[in-house]
């Protein structure tokens, strides 16, 4: 009936298929210590990196292993491999371009995983949401369901 008092919520699913974990696991205090905001990993089991939401694509870093798109105001990174920004775009592969509109499960990124291992790069994938101060207001994880909604993110 009042519209204005319904809360805002954005429901993401996993960008890639894998074996989800808390941000708090990481191998990386950048992300573990949750420096860059909140949210999960994932260890990878395809090759495909897919829109986790419906949202425009802020960001395709020019080396392509990582990808932000913001949906109600989050923003939300996705960031392929760790150390991986040295392998100078090397191995990655952008279906998209800043600006885009995007639906949950287009594909974004594709990257050749034996290559980025034999450079002895972890695979490890984080989808963080960067901006959390500014337009989080609560954040639920159900990192034991790939299939379904992994971050329920209550919007300011």
């Amino acid at each position: 009936m009042f519209g204005f008092l319904k809360k805002k919520e954005l429901e993401t699913y996993a960008p890639i298929a894998g074996k989800i974990m808390d941000i708090t696991e990481v191998p990386d205090e950048v992300f573990s210590s949750k420096m860059m905001g909140d949210g999960f990993a994932i260890e990878p089991e395809t090759d495909v990196v897919v829109a986790p939401c419906y949202g425009t694509v802020v960001l395709v870093a020019a080396t392509k292993h990582a990808v932000a798109i913001e949906s109600q105001g989050v923003q939300i990174l996705i960031h392929i491999g760790l150390d991986t920004v040295d392998l100078q775009g090397q191995g990655f592969t952008a279906h998209v371009k800043e600006n885009d509109m995007v639906k949950k499960g287009d594909p974004l990124i594709t990257f050749d995983p034996d290559y980025i291992v034999a450079q002895e790069k972890p695979l490890t994938t984080m989808m963080v949401i960067t901006n959390m101060d500014e337009k989080v207001k609560t954040i639920k994880k159900n990192l034991a369901d790939c299939m379904g909604p992994i971050l329920a993110i209550e919007v300011k």
